[in-house]
């Protein structure tokens, strides 16, 4: 009886071992052969200095200088806009080749490669990657370089639209739980928010929180449409709102002056940029104190 139960035990012991070796093997040939999919395998983020995207009609490209993303336009350098920097890096050190469309490069204009390509050029080599037309909502047709395979991949439909990689964030607020008071001066009305402990308060008087927030909020994800250069000459006339906040002890101004009727100028009194911001934007930013108020 006790030679039965040794030998099912053993048994048991054996199957679960042969099982485990199964499974490790499944998956490590699965994680294998996914790690074997990518294409640009030596690609290192840290040494790539320049991202150039070509469509039809034009090319633009960011550069990275004393380690920041900048993009030169109108003569100046701006800083560039990093989400959009790591989008196109990332699509390129996690590009995986699909399925083979095709290897003649009669059908490359059918499949729309043609013009409209990505370069990178990192340790003195290019990685180009042609961007065809769009296979489903997600997918394209690329080509890798000089090769004449022609394939299937996720993760670059949407790149060619980064036409534009200035960083047009305004960062008027690093923090919103830091905030300790804004002062909002619309035309020659002038109103105080201030917090205190966790409510904020106008002359003494309770103000909404959730409107609050909704306000800090507008201005924390406050965005651009372009940016001018510092020397930008502005109309001489007063700001029609200005508002100053103060953050960890540290107070920031911004003046919008009216460029015309679909924009603002943005003056910034902690940096010399000037921003032009959409008419509809500034409104959103117009409150009274009633705005805030039960």
């Amino acid at each position: 009886m006790k030679k039965n139960e040794k030998r099912l035990f053993s048994l048991l012991i054996l199957t679960l071992l042969i099982a485990a070796v199964f499974i490790f093997k499944n998956k490590f040939n699965q994680l294998f052969l996914s790690s074997n999919k990518r294409i640009f395998t030596d690609l290192k983020k840290e040494q790539i200095k320049e991202i150039e995207i070509s469509t039809n009609e034009k090319t633009f490209k960011t550069y990275k200088k004393e380690n920041r993303w900048v993009v030169k336009s109108k003569n100046e350098e701006f800083n560039a806009d990093e989400e959009k920097v790591n989008q196109v890096i990332d699509a390129f050190i996690n590009l995986e080749k699909g399925e083979i469309v095709s290897t003649n490069k009669k059908n490359f204009a059918s499949l729309g490669i043609n013009k409209q390509k990505i370069v990178l050029t990192a340790a003195g080599k290019k990685y180009t990657v042609y961007i065809g037309n769009s296979f489903s909502l997600e997918k394209n047709y690329l080509k890798i370089d000089n090769q004449d395979e022609v394939f299937i991949a996720s993760n670059f439909n949407t790149l060619l639209t980064l036409d534009d990689f200035r960083d047009l964030n305004i960062y008027l607020v690093s923090d919103e739980k830091n905030i300790q008071s804004i002062e909002i001066t619309l035309f020659n009305n002038k109103l105080m928010l201030t917090k205190k402990s966790s409510d904020w308060e106008i002359n003494n008087q309770k103000a909404k929180k959730d409107r609050v927030d909704y306000f800090i909020n507008d201005l924390k994800t406050l965005k651009a449409n372009d940016i001018f250069p510092k020397d930008t000459a502005l109309p001489t006339i007063l700001p029609e709102l200005s508002i100053k906040i103060k953050e960890n002890n540290q107070e920031k101004r911004a003046y919008f002056i009216k460029k015309d009727e679909n924009n603002y100028y943005l003056q910034l009194s902690d940096r010399p940029t000037i921003y032009q911001i959409s008419t509809a934007y500034v409104s959103s930013l117009k409150k009274e104190e009633k705005d805030f108020l039960p």
